[in-house]
């Protein structure tokens, strides 16, 4: 017997699903932290540098001390949105799924990693334009090192770190990579020179983090396929060919100094419904959530870092 017409419910099982399936090379939400807020839309505060200018400070007795505030600016509103996505799992897929195979949770893993992908790339597309990011170079030829007779990486994600500490007084304490600018970067002879009396046996993100004074260095592996559906894939990198220095807050919140943030409404949640027409359950899964850039200073942007 089918089962009856059901109205649309929040499926928890589902929802821990559909937020526990996160392939690992993510990494959007490391590089715009997720801070959870309580309401759709809402402000965020920004601290200007008046707090790093010089006053004069002696007292004379009896005298008050001279008073000092800062400048603070409200933000425009931002809107927390929506994404979605669904799945239809037919009566007949469930009735012939076998261990361990379950056809309701891998259509929540499909539709939670779709919605990442989409918020991985709108980021990185953010990031890849010029015009967002004014603070970058752009190499080209015998500057991108993927030349490793000519080209200076240290040197320039030396410039990256100090370039963000000029700005912001804190110096960038991620590097961020492409993939395929990492499978450059870490064989480049310079980096091999550095680390070669070290006693590791290769490179690695955090030999690399060690190397350039910096927290952490993350790596964009996510792909996606740009293909129309029923066209041949075409699968490339998100991140391209590129390297990012960032300052990104170890502690997030509305008022802390940080490239930026993720405002997240509501955790990624899943419902489902049944639908009598069609014969099947509809899994759909949500993100509700906006993207805010809160220091475009905290950032450097190394364009084309290789051929």
């Amino acid at each position: 017997m089918k089962p009856a017409l059901q109205d649309i419910r929040f499926d928890p099982i589902l929802s821990n699903v559909s937020v526990a399936y996160k392939n690992a090379k993510y990494i959007a939400e490391e590089i715009f932290p997720v801070v959870k807020v309580k309401t759709k839309t809402g402000y965020y505060y920004k601290f200007d540098k008046s707090k790093f200018r010089k006053v004069p400070t002696l007292r004379g007795p009896g005298s008050p001390a001279r008073e000092v505030g800062y400048g603070l600016s409200k933000s425009t509103a931002y809107v927390s949105k929506d994404h979605a996505l669904k799945e239809m799992v037919a009566d007949e897929m469930k009735e012939e799924a076998q261990s361990p195979l379950s056809p309701e949770m891998d259509a929540a893993e499909n539709v939670a990693e779709r919605l990442l992908i989409e918020k991985e790339y709108d980021l990185s597309a953010y990031m890849a334009d010029t015009a967002n990011l004014t603070n970058n170079i752009t190499l080209a030829t015998t500057d991108q090192w993927s030349d490793y007779n000519n080209s200076d990486p240290i040197g320039d994600i030396e410039t990256g770190i100090e370039s963000v500490r000029s700005k912001i007084f804190l110096p960038a304490n991620t590097l961020i990579l492409g993939q395929k600018t990492y499978n450059q970067l870490k064989h480049h002879p310079d980096i091999v020179e550095r680390i070669k009396y070290s006693g590791f046996g290769k490179v690695t993100t955090d030999i690399l983090a060690e190397l350039f004074d910096v927290s952490k260095v993350i790596v964009g592996a996510t792909g996606r396929n740009t293909a129309v559906e029923g066209i041949a894939d075409s699968i490339g990198y998100i991140w391209g060919k590129h390297a990012w220095l960032a300052y990104i807050t170890p502690r997030p919140a509305k008022n802390a100094v940080s490239f930026g943030y993720h405002f997240q409404y509501k955790l990624r949640r899943a419902d489902k419904w049944y639908d009598k027409d069609r014969e099947g359950t509809f899994v759909r899964v949500h993100d509700h959530y906006t993207r805010e850039i809160i220091t475009v200073d905290a950032a450097y942007f190394i364009k084309n870092a290789v051929a």
